[in-house]
């Protein structure tokens, strides 16, 4: 009697630690915890935390490394300063900063940079078991930076570290115990090696308990993050360090053993029922999911009276056991009487404190209790959320209902064992504030945040609705804080809601909706692979939804994805989706679907997409198939609509597309475009020929020449003559001229009502045009409207061929469109780049002539503070590096690379020099080799990396052409680090090219 007592009082003591009640395993089970998402709790006095570190990393002196003898020599000589224990500690400290320096500074970029880490063992020895706390600091620091960007690389090193780390857990100064902490964290998370493991393992006999207790958190990082393989193999260690820590004497350190019991369930759970059955009874029951039936009902409060009363919480925990589940094991009956007497008191205990009750599930009340406990929860997580990041987690207390005492019948009969996925159903969880006075350490942090969003995913996974819901929720306040979610978490997180967006009931379509939109809008860039599955669904969803409330919320989903991921992306996912002969037997509203989301996409791009892809051409033959199957009838407009949004994004592209089609096909889609290009291009709704000009604001009458652009000849060389003579003029035969007052009230080129044909055929009519062109141009940093106006008119006449007068106005349009680079307004000098760009490509011999003022002046467009006016010089810039005579590019160019003209210009004249020797053959290129090679070798020496980065591409290109033999006599200027590199990305390219 007085050891069962003495037994209690002990479980009462460990329950009752200052630490939030949802962070105590074994207050709860697994399948009962709170989906709350925990902030940071802050660190004692004089703790570092992990901000700290991520501050620190990047806080050294700068340090460029040129070459291997320049890195060896930075290594060493901060080695031998580190080593010289005699030597002032800030000395020490800036050598630590200059190791990492090293690293930022470019010395990864050398193969030799392994061979030094191993001599830093030493040094970084030195310094971790320095007395100064400080330097200390900075040493882990320093350790756990290089773990971060050299990974297993650093593994023996750290097999020589580990002792003296895992001992400075215990020190007194707490910078000195909380530095080795997050230097451990930062090793167990970046070095995943099985030679960390024994270390470990005989930190779990340490005679300290902060030693314990913080190595039981490195091995929960370590089960949590690392491969199953590596874990596999070493699970022995990992099954004798949990049953350590759950026997452990330290409470933090067995609610750790505990948390780590329920990760091992959750991912291998015959080994975890194999440790199972090796524990005590008394700590069988402590574990989560795992509720004891032997006990009297006396224990079912005896955790709550442990108490004070005024931090007591009657909550009562919903729970259903599935009678399938409560076989095999022993079980004592259950009075009856003392269930109805624990039920009264806390009861009582609610009504005195104000605390919320819960009934017990089984109670004719049930239902309507879960309904209003979710409503509860629902509404109180979103107060939380709110205060998420600026307070520590408050301490949430349970009252753990026994199984046994839900049932009517004493005979019933109940196992020990609640595995906490499959039995997730019907959980209440309320938090309530309670001062909380534990000191916790940065691991704490990493180790909640994990479990968090594992409880989310297995709630997402449940067959429980309310489960679902409660998951959804979650998972939306994990994606929206402020922590970011890493790669494999996202694929996880989109395993979960792939299969949802399918068989998503009523109840759950507005936490789905709201997750997914949170996801797409915050982490688009890094699901683009999952676009293949996302819009297929969604359209799907939308294809068959029959309320209008779901369909609008499916709507705004698709809205969000349409309008967060990259445009081409989602065409060729859409393509790829259509082209698949497995997952394109859907039904014909599904294929309407898919073919209106394309058609809605692409009316809002506003650059073009490269067409002539595998993807789109077998997409674009798969929906004829569609279209001639009499079951799809419904699909012709729709198809057309497609068909003519291709063209219309990108003509040459389709052009060249066409030829690839068989001639029925070919002939068919010309006859589309034919037919409705005249429609769609006078119809209501934003052109896409004006916004591939740019106009926000036009007339009626220059609108009517600028929208009609769809049906006219294109002169462009990447247009076959096909489409020229059989397809684009034959809207416009019967179009009669039609011409009005060249001038209105304002001297604008409004006045102009043109036929595309008799235009082309009327010299006086260009020639009263360009004049008209050239007085508003020559405004300059005036009437921006109107300028915009005529430089959209001059680009597509250019464009479509329909301007003779040339040899008379070129100089005069070259110049006034120079002149116009220096304007005040950004979108004037973009649309002068463009045009500029356009002229090239139709008057390309003309250029050669003023060649070189026109590559210096969009040089000097590339250093302008407009980012998209640099996008439109490059552009700009690259035509002209490619149409215009390669020895006059090339004699500016390499005058700019050899002057100090600044980065900026440096950087692009060696873009386009590379483009240039793309353009040249092999028997050109060695003619020339003694004047391009040795300046890009030179700027490969460069300080800034751009520069040295785009060097590198340039004299890739050349060896790509004339060989390596040619080369090797300028390479052999470089180091052999430098020269490694290239040869890397030279065989990268070669296996491209393969």
């Amino acid at each position: 009697m007085v050891g069962s007592r003495k037994g209690q009082l002990l479980e009462e003591q460990e329950n009752s630690t200052s630490v939030p009640a949802w962070q105590r395993a074994s207050s709860v089970p697994a399948h009962k915890r709170p989906l709350i998402v925990s902030a940071k709790g802050s660190s004692s006095a004089g703790s570092v935390s992990d901000e700290a570190f991520q501050r620190a990393f990047n806080e050294v002196p700068k340090c460029n490394v040129f070459s291997s003898k320049q890195l060896k020599d930075q290594i060493s000589e901060a080695c031998v300063v580190l080593e010289n224990t005699d030597l002032d500690w800030s000395r020490r400290m800036i050598a630590l900063k200059t190791l990492r320096s090293v690293i930022i500074g470019g010395g990864l970029d050398y193969s030799d940079f392994s061979e030094e880490v191993r001599e830093m063992q030493a040094a970084l020895l030195t310094s971790v078991k320095d007395l100064r706390s400080q330097l200390c600091r900075e040493a882990c620091v320093t350790i756990a930076f290089f773990c971060e960007r050299l990974g297993l690389i650093m593994v023996s090193v750290i097999d020589a570290l580990m002792p003296t780390l895992i001992s400075l857990m215990q020190n007194s100064a707490k910078v000195m115990a909380t530095s080795a902490q997050l230097a451990l964290q930062y090793v167990v998370k970046y070095v995943c090696s099985a030679r960390l493991l024994p270390h470990l393992q005989t930190a779990m006999s340490s005679k300290s308990k902060e030693i314990r207790r913080n190595t039981a958190s490195l091995f929960l990082m370590a089960l949590t993050l690392w491969e199953s393989r590596t874990v596999e193999k070493n699970m022995n260690i990992f099954l004798e360090c949990i049953k350590a820590s759950i026997n452990d004497a330290d409470p933090e350190t067995r609610r750790t053993g505990r948390e780590l019991f329920m990760q091992l369930d959750q991912e291998y759970k015959k080994q975890a029922d194999m440790l199972y059955k090796a524990l005590d009874p008394s700590k069988q029951r402590t574990l989560p999911g795992f509720v004891s039936q032997s006990s009297s009902s006396q224990s079912i409060i005896s955790e709550r009276d442990a108490l004070p009363i005024s931090q007591r919480n009657a909550t009562y925990v919903l729970h259903k056991a599935s009678p399938s589940y409560y076989s095999g094991r022993s079980t004592s009956d259950i009075d009856p009487g003392a269930v109805r007497r624990v039920t009264n008191r806390a009861v009582r205990t609610a009504s005195k404190w104000g605390g919320p009750l819960q009934q017990v599930n089984g109670t004719p009340s049930t239902t309507q209790m879960r309904t209003s406990a979710a409503q509860r929860l629902s509404s109180a997580s979103q107060k939380f959320v709110s205060s998420l990041r600026r307070v520590p987690p408050t301490p949430t207390n349970y009252v753990r209902s026994q199984p046994g005492s839900r049932s009517s019948s004493p005979a019933s009969r109940f196992p020990a064992r609640i595995p906490p996925r499959s039995q997730m159903s019907s959980r209440t969880k309320i938090q309530i504030d309670e001062p909380e006075d534990h000191a916790s350490v940065s691991s704490d942090s990493f180790r909640f945040e994990t479990m968090e969003l594992a409880t989310a995913l297995s709630c997402c996974a449940s067959s429980s609705t309310t489960e679902k819901k409660e998951g959804l929720k979650a998972l939306f306040t994990i994606i929206s804080s402020d922590k970011q979610i890493n790669t494999m978490d996202l694929k996880k997180i989109v395993e979960r809601l792939t299969p949802l967006i399918v068989e998503a009931a009523h109840k759950l379509l507005q936490p789905l909706t709201d997750t997914l939109i949170a996801l797409v809008r915050r982490y688009h860039e890094e699901l683009n692979d999952w676009l293949n599955l996302l819009i297929p669904k969604l359209v799907n969803k939308c294809s068959t939804e029959v309320l209008p409330s779901n369909l609008e919320k499916y709507r705004i989903v698709m809205e969000a994805v349409r309008t967060s991921f990259d445009p081409e992306k989602q065409l060729y996912a859409v393509c790829k989706f259509i082209r698949d002969p497995v997952r394109n037997n859907v039904s014909v509203k599904t294929k309407h679907g898919l073919l209106m989301y394309l058609h809605d996409l692409m009316r809002g791009m506003d650059s073009a997409p490269s067409m002539n892809q595998s993807e789109v051409r077998q997409a674009v033959s798969k929906i004829f198939q569609w279209v001639d199957d009499p079951k799809n009838i419904c699909l012709m407009a729709i198809s057309e609509k497609v068909v003519c949004d291709m063209f219309h994004l990108n003509a040459s592209d389709f052009t060249s597309m066409l030829a690839t089609f068989p001639n029925d096909l070919k002939d068919r889609l010309q006859t589309i475009v034919r037919k409705n290009s005249f429609c769609l291009s006078t119809g209501s709704g934003i052109n896409t020929n004006e916004a591939r000009a740019g106009i926000l604001e036009t007339t009626a009458q220059i609108n009517d020449f600028v929208d009609r652009r769809a049906g006219l000849p294109i002169s462009s060389p990447r247009v076959s003559p096909q489409l020229i003579n059989g397809l684009a003029r034959s809207p416009y035969d019967s179009i009669p001229l039609r011409r009005a007052s060249r001038e209105d009230q304002s001297g604008s080129l409004s006045g102009y009502v043109l036929d595309p044909q008799g235009f082309a055929n009327d010299p006086e009519q260009q020639e009263e045009l360009i004049t008209k062109i050239g007085e508003e141009l020559s405004l300059h940093n005036q009437r921006s409207e109107e300028r915009q106006r005529a430089m959209s008119v001059l680009s597509q006449i250019t464009r479509d061929n329909l301007f003779s007068l040339w040899d008379k106005h070129f100089k005069m349009i070259f110049l006034l469109l120079i002149e116009t680079l220096k304007d005040s307004d950004e979108n004037i000098r973009r649309m002068a780049l463009k045009l500029l760009k356009e002229i090239c490509y139709a008057q390309a011999s003309r250029f050669n002539e003023f060649a070189e003022m026109a590559l210096m002046r969009v040089l000097d467009a590339c250093t302008d503070e407009s980012k998209l006016v640099v996008t439109a010089a490059e552009e700009c810039g690259g035509v002209l590096a490619t149409h215009v005579s390669s020895a006059t590019c090339r004699r500016v160019l390499l005058a700019i690379i050899k002057s100090d003209v600044g980065e900026p210009k440096i950087h692009i004249a060696i873009k386009l020099l590379t483009k240039v020797i793309e353009s040249l053959s092999a028997t050109e290129l060695e003619l020339i080799l003694d004047e391009v090679a040795p300046p890009i070798v030179d700027t490969y020496n460069y300080v800034s990396s751009s520069i040295r980065k785009e060097s590198v591409v340039c004299l890739v290109a050349m060896i790509m052409l004339v060989g390596e033999e040619h080369m090797a006599p300028y390479l052999s200027e470089l180091n052999k680090g430098k020269q490694k590199l290239i040869d890397v990305y030279v065989k990268r390219m070669k296996g491209i090219f393969e």
